[in-house]
């Protein structure tokens, strides 16, 4: 859903709006033709702005990702018990219990405070370059979230709550992360990489690799005819797997080091610290060197070296990198029963540097596409970015048009002009699709539904999968028998089905939607797969009267009866 924004002072510019795990980044579209325009310090422009978060004690109101220069990981070092890494993916934990701090603490609160001071760092770029302050973005989120709508509502709820300047955020879209890298991938590739290298090809589709901090997503997109927007065909993930994961493990082996070398063991909180920092140091060299020797200082203030070397650094990773390539196997499995070629494999994401990810990939595929690294810190706020430019330059914003001549201009006004405008009671969620991206719908949806036979109802599937985003339902009619009705909207468990019920033990539940009707009455019930991965449900009788509402609400009008 692409929507109108009322409170921005710029409506015609939009972010693209990247909270990585470990760091975060911003951009904004500013000429269709050339790359988006990174809004971050040149200090930062290179990996993103940290987003590890310090929660401040007693009450934990007070939380500092990023500010006066300076990274929070950086600021408390001394007080790390504090410290919250990949917040992105606790959100689905709802609250985080942190020690020091009098109560729990919701991860959404910690999640809109990296994007508030990666929001203030974009205004002060944006101010540098002459630009109006942006009020509008587009979010990205991790593939594994998006059959997660409830967590997907705690980020756009929280990301709304934040201000700048005193005027708050308005979300206009958000966008799976995957989807995200294809976008600005292909788009470089047809229009702005040097001529020799450029995507020749009517149709050249994409394996996205995207190892982040915290997840590890992947998705197949086309690049179609001209004029046409990319295709998504699939996406997948693991929320559990990241580049924290490959940090994590460089530690427990610094651990067990240190210990039979040295029969040294971390007694607090900034001793495991100081081992986790080299732990990713380690990483971090590994990428180009072959070995790396830590250093860190006991009790007795003497330096205990370990050195690790990229071999066994591979070694202890293989389980994680498994992991990553059971889900590509997968992917490539699908893309061929559909019938779909790949012509290149995408690698993005801080993660996606080790060097075993290449090395492996090749292994899989046995050379059978090219793989190539692809701005892994800027890839998906630049996708996004593009992919938010829809609203600000129409139809050309991220696909390829030829110039049209001064006849198909004159036609195109005339078109435009007799176009019938759209009424109040037809729906912007339906009628307007953003036209970079075309997505689909991996899962079924539908609603509780009583059954004849079966004490315990089933779910009646509106929605089923494949279908092309948003898709609006056909029509279901009930009377209601009391003047409140709750309608619980469900999906199917697995992907790729064409089922018409299920068992409700089968399903997942979504929401639960109370409306205040007539009893009595009448009504058809249609089911909307939303672009951004909402779910909308509209219920109308015969003589006009239409309820509509999206989990994309506010709580307040959600539940509101």
């Amino acid at each position: 859903m692409m929507a109108r924004s009322e409170k921005s002072e710029n409506k015609n510019r939009v972010l693209g709006l990247d909270i990585g795990n470990g760091y975060g980044y911003v951009s904004l579209l500013e000429n269709p033709k050339n790359d988006p325009i990174p809004l971050l310090p040149a200090s930062l422009s290179t990996q993103g702005m940290p987003t590890t978060a310090y929660v401040k004690p007693p009450n934990g109101e007070q939380i500092d990702v990023f500010s006066d220069g300076r990274a929070a990981e950086q600021k408390y070092a001394r007080t790390p018990q504090q410290l919250v890494y990949a917040a992105k993916t606790r959100l689905p934990e709802l609250t985080l219990k942190i020690p020091g701090i009098e109560r729990p603490v919701q991860a959404g609160h910690i999640y809109a405070a990296a994007a508030h001071d990666l929001l203030v760092l974009a205004e002060k770029e944006l101010a540098n370059k002459g630009i109006p302050p942006v009020y509008d973005v587009v979010f990205t989120f991790p593939a594994a979230f998006a059959d997660n709508v409830p967590v997907l509502e705690i980020m756009q709820e929280n990301l709304g709550k934040v201000e700048i300047n005193g005027k708050p955020i308005q979300v206009l879209s958000r966008l799976p992360e995957p989807a995200a890298v294809a976008i600005d991938y292909l788009h470089y590739m047809q229009h702005i990489a040097p001529e020799q290298i450029r995507i020749k090809k009517n149709e050249f589709t994409v394996l996205v690799y995207d190892l982040g901090h915290g997840t590890f997503d992947t998705a197949i997109v086309t690049a179609q005819s001209e004029g046409t927007p990319y295709k998504m065909h699939a996406k997948d993930g693991l929320e559990e797997v990241g580049g924290k994961d490959f940090d994590n493990v460089l530690y427990q082996e610094l651990l067990s080091v240190l210990q039979k070398q040295y029969g040294f063991e971390p007694q607090n909180e900034i001793q495991r610290a100081e081992i986790m920092r080299e732990a990713v140091k380690a990483k971090i060299a590994l990428t180009d060197d072959n070995s790396y020797l830590a250093s860190v200082m006991n009790q007795q203030n003497e330096y205990c070296e370990v050195e690790i070397t990229r071999e066994r650094f591979e070694k202890l990773s293989e389980p994680l990198v498994f992991q990553t390539l059971e889900v590509v196997q997968k992917m490539l499995e699908e893309a061929e029963e559909k019938g779909i070629t790949i012509d290149a494999i995408v690698l993005s994401g801080g993660g996606s540097k080790v060097p075993m990810i290449r090395t492996s990939l090749e292994k899989l595929v046995e050379d059978k596409y090219p793989i190539i690294m692809h701005r892994p810190s800027e890839a998906v706020s630049f996708g996004a970015s593009r992919f938010a430019g829809a609203s600000r330059f129409g139809y050309g914003d991220g696909v390829a048009h030829k110039e049209d001549t001064k006849e198909e201009s004159e036609n195109k006004e005339i078109e435009t002009e007799e176009k019938k405008p759209v009424t109040e009671e037809e729906d912007d969620n339906v009628k307007n699709t953003n036209p970079v991206l075309e997505q689909q719908t991996d899962r079924c949806y539908g609603i509780w539904y009583p059954s004849e036979g079966k004490l315990e109802g089933e779910i009646r599937f509106l929605v089923t999968s494949g279908q092309t985003r948003p898709f609006r339902s056909e029509p279901i009619s009930f009377v209601s028998q009391s003047s409140r009705i709750v309608i619980k909207v469900f999906q199917s468990k697995e992907k790729n089905q064409v089922l018409e019920t299920d068992a409700e033990h089968n399903c997942d539940g979504i929401v639960w939607i109370p409306f205040h009707v007539k009893k009595g009455t009448k009504y058809n019930l249609t089911l909307t797969a939303q672009e951004n991965y909402g779910v909308q449900v509209d219920i109308q009788s015969d003589n006009g009267e239409h309820y509509t509402k999206s989990t994309t609400d506010e709580w307040k009008k959600l539940t509101d009866e």
